[in-house]
């Protein structure tokens, strides 16, 4: 994943909350297409309540996509993004 790694800002959007949270992208699988990375920055207990919710994430391209948001610690935590990679 190392050599297609982009960080950028987005937001975590959940409800009308938006999030304001620092992102690591990257492909996991180019040849698939399987895409997510890790949340950085995301106040603390937050990626606890998020885990089994209906969470998108808006880049700072205005691409918005779905995502799930998997193990973490403290205030970062790894997802899985759904559909195709928006980069």
């Amino acid at each position: 994943m190392a050599d297609h790694l982009r960080s950028e800002d987005g937001w975590l959007i959940h409800g009308d909350q938006q999030i304001a949270v620092e992102v690591d992208l990257g492909l996991f699988l180019p040849v698939s297409g399987l895409w997510g990375g890790v949340l950085c920055s995301l106040p603390q207990g937050l990626a606890g309540t998020l885990r089994d919710a209906e969470v998108r994430l808006r880049l700072e391209n205005g691409e918005v996509r779905q995502i799930r948001l998997l193990a973490g610690l403290h205030e970062s935590v790894a997802f899985l993004g759904g559909g195709t990679a928006p980069f």
